[in-house]
C-alpha cells in the first residue's frame, strides 16, 4: 500500500498533504494538539532536571547564567517549525518545505553525558512506542555520522518506506553556545548537551498511518489520550417513552457533558441515527449510554470502542473512570 493510498484512508478530516504540505482537518488539529502536549508534559514538565522555554539558545544560556540559573543538568526547550528536510525519500516529487517540532536541548556534565544520551533514547522510543497501536513499528534507525556529531533516529516502519520522528543528537563541545566570560575559570568543555527533536507533523502522519495498518479491517484506532474526543452519548430509547421522557434524557445528557467538560475532558455531541458515523470518523474510544433507569439510579453503560465491552458506571465515577483509561 502506497502513501497517497493511506492517506486516502486516513481521511481528510485528519490529514493530507496538499501540494507536499501538512493539511490537517478539524480532527486531525485536535490530535496534533493532543500529541504537542503530551509531549510537553513529558518532556517538560515531567523530568527531575530543570527546563526552561527557549527563542535563542545563546541568548538565554547568557540569561541563566547571569542569574545563577545554569545549575547542571539543565535544558531549554523549543516549539516551532524546521525547515530541515525530513524523509525526502518517501517524497518522490516534491519536498516537504516546512514541519512543526518540539526540540529539548539538555545541558549535562561530560562524565553523566554518555549515561543521559542512551538513557534518553530508551525514553524517547518507548514513548513512541506507548502511543501505537503496533509498538514494535518504531525502531532506532543505523546509526549514522552528521558533521561529526553521533545522530540515532527513531523511525517507524511501514510497507511503503519509513517515517522518521525523531532524531536524538550528542553534541560533546559546545564552546560556541557556551562562550568563556572574562576571569570566568569554568571549564566549558567540561559541558556536553543531548538533543533530541522530535516533529509533530510526521509523527502525527506515522500515527494515523499505524492506526489504519494494523490489520485489514476497516476500523482504525488511535490511543486514547491522542483522540481529538474522548467521549461521545447514545440515548437507549424504549418503548412507550412520551416527548416528555426524551426530554428529559437530553437534559441528562447535557448535565453529563458539561459535567466531563469542566473537568477537562473533550466530548462531542451527536445525533442518535449518526451515532455510529461519528464515533467511526472520529474515533471516538467511549460511548455513555444513557436510558430511563439511568435518570431513577444515575448509572450508565460505557461501552470501550477497542474491545466492544460495556462497563456499568455511576455517573459519580465517570470522570475518574474516563480519566483514568485515557491517560
Amino acid at each position: 500500500m502506497s502513501l497517497e493510498a493511506v492517506l486516502k484512508t486516513v481521511g481528510s478530516h485528519f490529514l493530507s498533504l496538499s501540494e507536499r504540505m501538512f493539511v490537517y482537518g478539524p480532527q486531525g488539529k485536535l490530535v496534533l494538539r493532543n500529541l504537542e502536549e503530551h509531549w510537553f508534559s513529558h518532556c517538560v514538565t515531567m523530568p527531575h532536571y530543570n527546563v526552561f522555554p527557549c527563542d535563542t539558545i545563546a541568548d538565554t544560556l547568557q540569561q541563566l547564567r547571569s542569574n545563577s540559573m545554569d545549575m547542571l543538568p539543565f535544558a531549554l526547550v523549543t516549539l516551532g517549525t524546521s525547515k530541515s528536510v525530513w524523509n525526502e525519500s518517501l517524497l518522490l516529487v516534491d519536498k516537504i518545505p516546512s514541519h512543526r517540532i518540539a526540540k529539548i536541548n539538555v545541558f549535562v556534565d561530560a562524565s553523566d553525558s554518555k549515561s543521559l544520551l542512551y538513557k534518553k533514547q530508551r525514553e524517547r522510543k518507548v514513548w513512541w512506542r506507548k502511543l501505537a497501536q503496533h509498538p514494535s513499528r518504531f525502531v532506532f534507525a543505523e546509526a549514522k555520522k552528521m558533521r561529526n556529531l553521533d545522530v540515532t533516529e527513531i523511525e517507524a516502519q511501514f510497507p511503503f518506506g519509513n517515517i522518521i520522528v525523531e532524531t536524538i543528537t550528542h553534541y560533546p563541545g559546545i564552546r560556541k553556545l557556551y562562550p568563556q566570560i572574562e576571569n570566568n575559570k569554568d571549564n566549558v568543555m567540561d559541558v556536553h548537551m543531548i538533543e533530541h527533536i522530535a516533529s509533530m507533523d510526521w509523527g502525527c502522519l506515522a500515527l494515523f498511518c499505524d492506526s489504519h495498518m494494523l490489520d485489514k479491517s476497516i476500523r482504525a484506532y488511535i490511543h486514547p489520550k491522542l483522540c481529538p474526543y474522548k467521549i461521545t452519548f447514545h440515548i437507549e430509547k424504549q418503548k412507550n417513552e412520551t416527548d416528555s421522557d426524551i426530554e428529559d434524557l437530553n437534559r441528562f445528557v447535557l448535565y453529563l457533558n458539561n459535567m466531563l467538560r469542566t473537568r477537562g475532558i473533550s466530548t462531542i455531541l451527536t445525533n442518535t441515527e449518526q451515532i455510529v458515523n461519528t464515533e467511526q470518523m472520529c474515533l471516538i474510544p467511549y460511548v455513555v449510554s444513557v436510558d430511563k433507569t439511568s435518570l431513577k439510579n444515575g448509572v450508565v453503560h460505557v461501552k470501550n470502542r477497542s474491545t466492544t465491552l460495556s462497563e456499568a458506571v455511576h455517573i459519580t465515577d465517570l470522570v475518574k473512570y474516563i480519566s483514568l483509561r485515557s491517560s
